[in-house]
């Protein structure tokens, strides 16, 4: 039956806690807001060709830098699988001839070259290569042989002579002692291949940021201010978490390891990379703005203000460690013989070789004396002949200084304006107010020069890549080495050669020396 009267109110199931929807509402709307680096006026966002050509142009960059890291990464693989035969690494040679074909063609008999030089000729080139050395060693390397004469003797007059090739003038140091030597870690300082790489890898990294701060800076809401509300980690992408720890991992953490080493003893180090500086740099700039900010939001307002900070002093001091690394290798880099010493000699296998009679008879400088020449042991040049010197070495160098003016343009800017307004008796205010206006101006947001500085290198690395490819297989260059020679001491001392840089020395620590390059360190 019905019930009747009126109904009993029940107790509500569920209750609504507004005061609770009232203070999350209110904390979304206080959420710490994650700055954008660059503002983008309203008519550059809204035109869709400057968009696509800023991003274009980005993009381009980014794939050719990703295109050259995997040829030069190829070109490893090739090496360590196909180039480490010719030469046996445990053999007693070894320690004599290194990874050169120098005992095949100093033969007379064995020699691969048909050009055989008679004593008159080889005294006279001889002497020229002592000559053009400045110093009481000569050099037989490509770049010296080039540099000769056609003919044999100086007065000949015969024009249809052909210049002669490293293998035959080899010939004219088969009465030479050969010094036998341990090759140290420095031996293989610089390789065009490493150099070339952390300028690619370093190129990467910069133009990867640039063009991340340039879409989001596209992605901002036409007409709202440059900052949104912070999402914490979810505002970092899978890409920006890689390239986060490649750069933590390798240009910076591995890169104090592998120059303390260095600073512990130079010649006991492999390569330092000099600019892995630029990767702090650029972590100290970004690390202000979205999505990094945002990451650092979550630990406190401390880590927002320093670990920017403490980017830019790690970069200093890294930028100082590059310094210091160009002024020990200043030497190698002028390829005079007098840069680090690459090579130990043996002196015990010395004198078992003078004891052997195998010294030319008018030498007269003992075991001691062949092993104090310092001249014998220090790296001439670990380079392949034919490689650009544009695009080698060199270049690293000149990225070093070019990213180094690109870090500190702004400021340049800002010092021109600063100077230009004391000049004329500006105000104070007036003085804060252009500085503001120069740094708005000429600080396109970080990143943005270094992105500049890429392009350049790649331009550079369009042609360095080309003739790696094509010379690879070249076999004109075929183990072929640096070898120091002193006429007094009829003695001689042959180097590492650079035909495959380091890649076919599979004992002397080549798994460390190619993750050292990859990371930058």
């Amino acid at each position: 039956m019905p019930r009747n009267g009126p109904r009993k109110a029940g107790k509500p199931r569920t209750q609504i806690d507004y005061s609770a929807l009232e203070i999350e509402e209110d904390q979304y709307q206080t959420a710490p807001e994650c700055k954008q680096a660059i503002v983008l006026s309203d008519w550059v966002r809204k035109w869709t060709l400057a968009k696509y050509i800023l991003l274009g142009i980005l993009g381009i960059g980014l794939l050719a830098a990703a295109f050259f890291l995997a040829v030069a990464l190829a070109l490893i693989i090739r090496a360590v699988t196909t180039d480490n035969t010719g030469f046996d690494s445990s053999h007693p040679d070894f320690a004599l001839y290194k990874n050169t074909r120098f005992k095949a063609c100093s033969s007379s008999t064995g020699s691969p070259d048909t050009t055989l030089l008679t004593e008159p000729e080889c005294a006279i080139i001889r002497a020229n290569l002592t000559a053009s050395s400045g110093s009481d060693f000569g050099y037989l390397d490509r770049d010296l042989i080039s540099s000769l004469p056609a003919s044999s003797s100086s007065s000949s007059s015969n024009t249809n002579t052909t210049k002669h090739t490293w293998c035959a003038l080899a010939t004219c140091l088969s009465t030479f002692t050969v010094l036998p030597s341990t090759p140290l870690p420095a031996a293989t300082i610089l390789p065009h291949l490493l150099c070339w790489w952390t300028v690619m890898a370093t190129s990467a990294g910069a133009l990867w940021s640039a063009s991340r701060i340039l879409l989001s800076a596209f992605q901002t809401t036409p007409g709202s201010n440059s900052s949104k509300p912070c999402r914490g980690r979810r505002d970092m992408s899978i890409l920006d978490w890689l390239f986060l720890a490649y750069d933590l991992l390798g240009p910076i953490l591995l890169w104090w390891v592998s120059f303390g080493l260095f600073a512990s003893s130079p010649a006991q180090s492999a390569t330092v990379a000099i600019t892995a500086w630029v990767a702090a740099w650029k972590l100290g700039a970004v690390m202000r703005y979205h999505p990094y900010s945002c990451l650092l939001g979550q630990l406190g307002e401390g880590a927002k203000k320093w670990v920017p900070r403490g980017f830019q002093g790690m970069a200093l001091l890294q930028w100082a460690g590059g310094v210091y690394v160009m002024v020990v290798y200043l030497g190698e880099f002028g390829g005079k013989g007098d840069g680090l010493r690459g090579y130990e000699c043996v002196s015990e296998e010395v004198g078992k070789v003078l004891g052997q009679g195998q010294a030319n008879p008018v030498g007269e400088c003992s075991a001691e004396e062949l092993c104090g020449r310092e001249g014998f042991f220090r790296n001439r040049e670990y380079r392949a002949a034919e490689m650009f010197t544009a695009d080698g070495r060199f270049a690293l160098i000149a990225y070093f200084w070019i990213w180094t003016l690109m870090a500190v343009l702004p400021f340049v800017f800002l010092l021109i304006g600063w100077l230009g307004n004391k000049l004329v008796g500006d105000s104070a205010e007036k003085v804060k107010e252009d500085a503001r206006y120069l740094w708005k101006v000429f600080n396109p947001g970080p990143s943005f020069y270094l992105a500049f500085a890429s392009f350049i290198s790649i331009f550079f690395s369009v042609s360095y890549a080309i003739h790696a490819v094509q010379t690879w297989n070249d076999a004109s260059g075929y183990r072929e080495g640096v070898v120091i020679f002193h006429e007094g001491c009829q003695a001689l001392h042959v180097q590492l050669s650079p035909w495959r840089d380091f890649l076919d020395l599979s004992d002397y620590a080549r798994a460390y020396r190619i993750v050292k390059m990859i990371f930058v360190a």
